[in-house]
């Protein structure tokens, strides 16, 4: 009984171990290569996850391959720009199986494992970011106007080339850019070259628009000016034919002219605050005098001769005031 028993238990282990070596299972995230004694073909690819069977013992064998992204940082990298500078460099590599086609096959017969095509592909991604790198100068890889994104597509179309060895370059990154000691040295330079031209620059529109204005601001003056000289001109004359009407009313009686103008006189020096000491004896300021003597017309006269305005009697010598036509002397 005891040696039936261990047979069928041991029958049992061995149809355990034959159906364990005939089944394996595949991840969501894992697609399967299966060799048939050494050979693979179209229909050795297995993309559909959960448990699959196989030939025992030795007759197939399956590698299995991880399809999530996987990721390559590269060292830091000096590179020599397009316009002779030396930057140091620094990018990553987001890659994975390709699962279109015959990808993992390619990638299988290629590299056999993940971990052996990672180490290729870093040797081919340090190439290609060293040779895309360096076609685009210092200002397209540095600076607000940078072409670096060009410069990552790049060289993700120059990873391309792995495609048909079953290897899918996702994305590409630059993330970190180093600038060595002579090169923050010549971007200075430059830099302060730059900003001289665009100084130079400014200053010369800025002297253009600066002669623009003053010839503008000239022209408008001369414009005034001479307008003002014309309006000036006709109101003189506006003014001398207005005055002439006037003249001739005064020429009919000068005496009443002039007692008129002292007045105006006295008017226009007694506006003001100004203090002022002066003789009431000389015209006009002898309108202020109670008791200076007055003419024929009732018209107070400076008893004195001169002053602001003199009367016509002042003014006239002394034969031309005390004669007359006939030679006798006459009194006021």
């Amino acid at each position: 009984m005891n040696r039936i028993l261990a047979i069928f238990l041991g029958l049992l282990i061995v149809a355990v171990l034959l159906l364990f070596s005939m089944t394996y299972t595949v991840s969501y995230h894992e697609v399967a290569v299966r060799s048939r004694f050494g050979r693979t073909g179209p229909d050795s690819v297995i993309t559909e996850p959960g448990l699959q069977f196989k030939l025992p013992i030795f007759a197939d064998k399956v590698t299995k391959l991880d399809t999530r992204i996987q990721l390559i940082e590269s060292p830091l990298e000096q590179i020599q720009t397009a316009d002779d500078l030396q930057l140091v460099v620094k990018a990553y590599l987001l890659w994975k199986v390709d699962t279109e086609g015959e990808g993992p096959l390619s990638f299988y017969e290629t590299y056999f494992r993940v971990e052996d095509a990672e180490r290729e592909l870093r040797d081919d991604f340090r190439s290609a970011l060293k040779s895309c790198t360096s076609q685009y100068s210092f200002n397209e890889l540095v600076g607000g106007g940078s072409r670096l994104a060009d410069a990552e597509e790049k060289i993700r179309q120059e990873m391309l080339g792995a495609r048909g060895r079953g290897v899918l370059p996702v994305s590409v990154g630059i993330s970190q850019v180093i600038l060595p000691a002579s090169t923050t040295r010549a971007v200075l330079t430059r830099m302060k070259e730059t900003r001289e031209r665009l100084s130079q620059a400014e200053r010369m529109s800025g002297q253009a628009e600066k002669d623009r204005i003053e010839g503008a601001a000239k022209t408008q003056k001369e414009k005034i000016e001479a307008f003002a000289r014309n309006r000036a001109a006709e109101i003189r004359a506006e003014g001398n034919v207005l005055a002439e009407k006037y003249l001739q009313e005064m020429g009919r009686d000068p005496e009443l002219a002039i007692f008129l103008a002292w007045l105006d006189a006295l008017e226009m020096s007694l506006s003001g605050y100004t203090t002022f000491i002066v003789p009431t004896s000389v015209a006009p300021f002898h309108l202020m005098n109670l008791d200076a003597p007055v003419n024929g017309q009732g018209i107070p006269q400076p008893s004195e001769g001169g002053g602001l305005l003199a009367s016509p009697e002042a003014a006239a010598g002394p034969d031309e005031q005390d004669s007359t036509p006939d030679g006798s002397e006459t009194s006021s």
